[in-house]
């Protein structure tokens, strides 16, 4: 087989002369952060079958989760078919509605909260007993301060993009990343829905819910069981009695959900764009790999 030299002189593409489209993905591949179930867990692994160096082609498996890195979530991941209207909005991730998964949005700017918990964590020295309570449930409130904030406002069939500012943990300190991001509960999940009636949802946060509404957290997520308590004093059965009601709640109503949210978030924060992540066409998937991107409106 023969080489193939390259001429530089006869590349054309220019993407200055393109639409700019930010990406507000987080890299998948080896060491990606993974939610921290307890035990043992698949690692993703990345084997190769085909050789640059023995056939001249690169070809690639892939085992692994499929909620990994910057992902949507499809309804059969936490609900039963009867839960869900599948002719409507789908059911497997192969049959989420395309118009679902891209439209007009907002990327709201709460960076704010990452300054906040770094304050208190540094102020006890990472010391769960001097801390106290540290992580925030999201309200309708911290949207609308948000929004209002930079003129924005979120409007129907919009997408929502929040910038808790955790994404700079990623790789960086998971700990941090996965078990104190600011998140939602079910209060602002059924203010989303039935109030601003958006149709998606992301953000720079470890899962649709906060850390805490992971019920029983004592089976789920032990080790953070044990440091709520140490922090607060309080049992958090009984503050978060329940399991991922955002994503139930979301995902029943249609309203795409893609965690992981990062990338070149922080150029666009504050502002109105236009919004996309379309998932893979697997008919066997709970959940899967999307690009999160934006642009400007009209720019195309």
């Amino acid at each position: 087989m023969a080489y193939m030299p390259l001429d530089k002189s006869k590349l054309y593409l220019d993407r200055t002369k393109m639409t700019k489209i930010y990406d507000l993905s987080q890299p998948w591949g080896v060491d990606t952060p993974l939610w921290p179930f307890p035990g043992a867990r698949q690692d993703l692994v990345f084997p190769r079958g085909q050789y640059l160096e023995r056939f001249h082609k690169r070809t690639m498996t892939y085992t692994g989760t499929l909620h990994a890195a910057t992902h949507m979530d499809a309804p059969n991941h936490v609900l039963h078919e009867e839960e869900v209207d599948r002719e409507r909005n789908g059911y497997s991730l192969n049959e989420i509605p395309l118009e679902y998964c891209i439209g007009t949005g907002v990327i709201l700017d709460m960076r704010y909260l990452r300054d906040e918990f770094e304050e208190k964590w540094n102020a006890a020295g990472g010391d769960p007993k001097k801390f106290g309570n540290v992580w925030v449930e999201l309200k309708p409130e911290h949207f609308e301060k948000a929004a209002a904030k930079d003129g924005l406002e979120i409007r129907p069939y919009d997408w929502v993009v929040v910038n808790t500012g955790f994404h700079h943990y990623w790789r960086k300190n998971n700990d941090k990343y996965f078990n104190y991001y600011p998140g939602m509960g079910p209060e602002v999940a059924k203010w989303l829905i039935f109030e601003k009636k958006i149709k998606g949802i992301a953000g720079t946060w470890g899962a649709t819910d906060a850390p805490l509404w992971h019920y029983p957290l004592k089976e789920q997520m032990p080790w953070l069981d044990a440091v709520y308590t140490q922090a607060t004093g309080r049992n958090a059965a009984e503050d978060y009695p329940d399991y991922e009601p955002c994503h139930r709640l979301f995902m029943q109503h249609g309203c795409c959900t893609v965690e992981n949210a990062g990338g070149d978030i922080d150029e666009v924060t504050g502002r109105r764009m236009i919004i996309a992540a379309f998932p893979f066409r697997c008919e066997m998937a709970d959940g899967g790999f999307v690009r999160l991107v934006a642009w400007e409106e009209g720019s195309f």
